[in-house]
């Protein structure tokens, strides 16, 4: 009798109910992911080599996303950034060279911040890094200096029309490099350091 109880009460369990027994996990779990790539991470593809070899072609990162959601930090200079380019309509990644106040200038291939070279092992080829425009940079308060690692190929601040980006349209700082494919300059996981 007591079995026929319980399924007198099962049987008046609304199919919600039911549902959510057999079927909430997934809810739960849907809601955690979203949470965490929406709200504390952000993922993006690299399609382009112009952080090579720092960050390869064809590559996935993981960024913190959470400070720049709920304020504008200022990153670092040497800081690896995601940030909404409004001149492409894209997102781009590249390395914070120049902070609000800096004086951004080249020779003989070097970049040079308030008159000191910047030290740059991150660069594979040392004294690459060309000006095409033969100007010196004036970072105005409220905005960075960006270039990629690959300084040949790189669409960054030196190659904008507005070569300020400010800091406000910064989205992320990249904590991991995801590089799978064999023709990559390197295949694995990397933490990416600023």
């Amino acid at each position: 009798m007591a079995y026929q109880g319980k399924r007198v009460e099962r049987g008046n369990e609304s199919w919600l109910r039911r549902a959510w027994k057999n079927y909430g996990y997934l809810v739960v779990t849907v809601a955690v992911v979203l949470i965490i790539f929406k709200v504390l991470l952000q993922l993006a593809y690299v399609p382009s080599g112009s952080m090579e070899t720092t960050i390869p072609a064809k590559s996935l990162l993981v960024s913190w996303h959470l400070p720049w959601l709920v304020s504008d930090p200022e990153p670092e200079r040497g800081d690896v950034v995601t940030f909404w380019s409004e001149e492409l309509g894209k997102l781009l990644v590249k390395r914070v060279v120049g902070l609000p106040g800096d004086e951004i200038t080249f020779s003989d291939g070097y970049t040079y911040v308030n008159g000191r070279k910047l030290e740059e092992p991150y660069l594979l080829e040392q004294g690459s890094t060309s000006n095409p425009r033969q100007e010196t940079y004036h970072v105005p308060e409220g905005c960075l200096f960006m270039m990629g690692d690959n300084r040949g190929n790189s669409m960054d601040s030196r190659y904008l029309a507005q070569p300020y980006i400010p800091i406000s349209q910064v989205q992320a700082r990249v904590l991991l490099c995801i590089s799978p494919f064999a023709e990559n300059s390197w295949r694995g996981v990397r933490m990416i350091a600023g």
